[in-house]
């Protein structure tokens, strides 16, 4: 290619890129009510299910084999997220963002050092939205924590 094609070939690459991004924008105003109604539904979920669920299972393991942290949010003073432990092993956290979850177990990628691994949405315990936010799945995910 010539200094002329190599600048018409940029110019196509930056051209496209504009289109793309007026389209993403238009999705992302498209999506903001669905957005917004799956952070509700995600701190409803945090509310109804799981905190009382690990509240249960902290009383019934006892306070120093189970422990959790709930990750509140600065203005409404609403969980997020919640940090556990069982036994001596490493934490597990659920985090909510934008209606997303994310399930996360700091050193289980098998480094020494500590790095988090990600529980992909598609494989046990399937938890990757607000209706997975459940007693029963979080039951599972407990149990992967014990079993391993």
């Amino acid at each position: 290619m010539n200094a002329e094609q190599l600048a018409e070939k940029f110019r196509q690459k930056i051209s496209a890129a504009v289109v793309e991004k007026e389209r993403q924008t238009i999705i992302a105003a498209e999506n903001k009510d669905k957005r917004t109604a799956d952070i509700e539904h995600c701190k409803q979920a945090m509310e109804r299910e799981v905190i009382p669920f690990l509240e249960e299972l902290k009383h019934h393991l006892g306070e120093e084999q189970f422990s959790f942290a709930p990750q509140i949010e600065r203005n409404e003073h609403r969980p997020v997220g919640v940090s556990f432990t069982v036994g001596n092993g490493a934490p597990t956290s659920i985090s909510t963002a934008f209606g997303n979850i994310v399930v996360t177990r700091i050193g289980d990628s098998g480094t020494k050092k500590g790095i988090p691994f990600v529980f992909a949405p598609d494989v046990e315990p399937y938890i990757s939205n607000s209706g997975d936010l459940t007693r029963a799945k979080i039951a599972k995910l407990v149990e992967m924590v014990i079993e391993e």
